[in-house]
C-alpha cells in the first residue's frame, strides 16, 4: 500500500424493473424471468448488513491521469498464476449454471483475489517501486514476528512496547485500507467481516506464525461477489461510465467503460474475455489480442457474478 508520499504497498436491488425489462440481454435477466423462485440468489437481494452500492465515476488510472502503458497497477493478473486449463467456452444466456442458483461462499483468498490481487499479484509483492509489497507490513502486525526480529538484531523488548508497535501497524494497514493512498484506491466496500476475513488471508500469505487457524469464510450474495470483482478489480482501469469498444478503432488507447459492456457485450462474451482474452476490436487490430490482461484465476461464475452486478446496480457518473 501506498505511504504517505503516494508509493504503493500494497439496498435493496434498485432500478430492478428496468432490468427485468431487457429480456434476453444478459444472464441475470434470463435468471430472474424465467426462473423467480432464484431471484434472491441470482439477482442477489442482500440481506441488511450487506450494502451493495453501483460503481461511480472515474477508474484509478484515470484518477491518476496514467495509461494502461504507464502503469502496472491492475495489471499484475498473470504474474505468479498458472493459467487455467478450462477457459475455452463460456455460458450462453440459455445456461444457469448451477452455482449461481445460491449465495456465494467466499473466503479471505477469494476476497483478495477479487480486491487486490491484480496489483499485488497473487504472492502479495506487487511490483516495487510502483508496487509496494504487502508482505512487511502485515508481518509488522505480529507481536511474534516483530519479537523474532528484534531478537535476530540482539534487541529485547517489552510485551508492552511489543504490543504498541505492532497495535500502530495494524492500524495502519486498515486505515490504508478504508482510505486507500495516492495510488492506491479505497476499499471501502468491504464491510467488517470482509475485512476481518481479509486481513486474515494477508497474515496467512505473510507467514504470520498461527495464521492458519484464524481463516475464516463469509456467505454472500451474488451482486455482491460482483461488486468486489467491479470494483477492487475492473474498477483500476475502466471507468464507470463513458464510451465503449465501438470508440476504440478512432482511440485504440481508450479504456471501454463498464456501462458500455451491458449495452454491447453479451456476458458469454464478457466471461470469455477477462478469464481468456479476445481479439481486439477494429479491422487493422486483426488477429492481435487487446490490452486487457487475462485473469485466469477468476472464475466463470465470479465474471458472471460481476455483470449481474452491473445490470442490476447500473454504473453512474460522477
Amino acid at each position: 500500500m501506498p505511504d504517505e508520499k503516494g508509493s504503493e504497498w500494497g439496498s435493496p436491488v434498485q432500478g430492478l424493473p428496468a432490468v427485468l425489462s431487457c429480456l434476453g440481454r444478459c444472464l441475470a435477466v434470463c435468471v430472474v424471468v424465467t426462473c423467480p423462485t432464484l431471484h434472491a440468489a441470482a439477482v442477489g437481494e442482500p440481506s441488511a448488513d450487506v450494502d451493495v452500492t453501483p460503481v461511480e465515476g472515474p477508474s484509478l488510472l484515470t484518477r491518476l491521469r496514467l495509461s494502461r502503458q504507464q502503469s502496472a497497477l491492475g495489471n499484475m493478473a498473470a504474474i505468479g498464476v498458472r493459467p487455467s486449463s478450462d477457459t475455452s467456452s463460456a455460458w450462453g444466456t440459455s445456461s444457469v449454471p448451477e452455482s449461481l442458483r445460491r449465495p456465494f461462499t467466499l473466503s479471505g483468498a477469494d476476497l483478495y483475489r477479487l480486491n487486490c490481487q491484480s496489483c499485488h499479484n497473487v504472492e502479495g509483492i506487487g511490483l516495487p517501486p510502483e508496487i509496494r509489497s504487502l508482505i512487511d507490513p502485515v508481518r509488522a502486525t505480529s507481536p511474534l514476528v516483530i519479537k523474532e526480529q528484534m531478537a535476530k538484531r540482539g534487541l529485547t523488548l517489552d510485551p508492552a512496547t511489543i504490543k504498541q508497535m505492532t497495535s500502530q501497524a495494524e492500524a495502519s494497514l486498515r486505515e490504508r485500507l478504508q482510505k486507500g493512498g495516492e495510488r492506491m484506491p479505497a476499499f471501502r466496500h468491504l464491510n467488517g467481516a470482509e475485512v476481518e476475513a481479509l486481513l486474515a488471508y494477508l497474515q496467512s500469505l505473510a507467514g504470520v506464525p498461527g495464521a492458519k487457524a484464524k481463516q475464516r469464510q463469509i456467505t454472500e450474495p451474488v451482486v455482491r461477489v460482483g461488486e468486489h470483482l467491479v470494483k477492487g478489480t475492473c474498477f483500476i482501469c475502466h471507468d464507470a461510465t463513458g464510451p465503449g469498444k465501438d470508440a476504440m478503432p478512432q482511440s485504440p488507447d481508450l479504456v471501454p467503460s463498464l456501462a458500455s459492456f451491458l449495452d454491447q457485450e453479451p456476458v458469454s462474451v464478457v466471461v470469455r474475455k477477462v478469464i481468456a482474452g479476445a481479439p481486439a476490436p477494429g479491422p487493422s487490430m486483426m488477429g492481435k489480442r487487446g490490452d486487457m490482461p487475462v485473469f485466469s484465476y477468476l472464475t466463470r461464475e465470479e465474471v458472471t457474478a460481476a455483470y449481474i452486478y452491473l445490470t442490476a446496480y447500473p454504473p453512474r457518473g460522477r
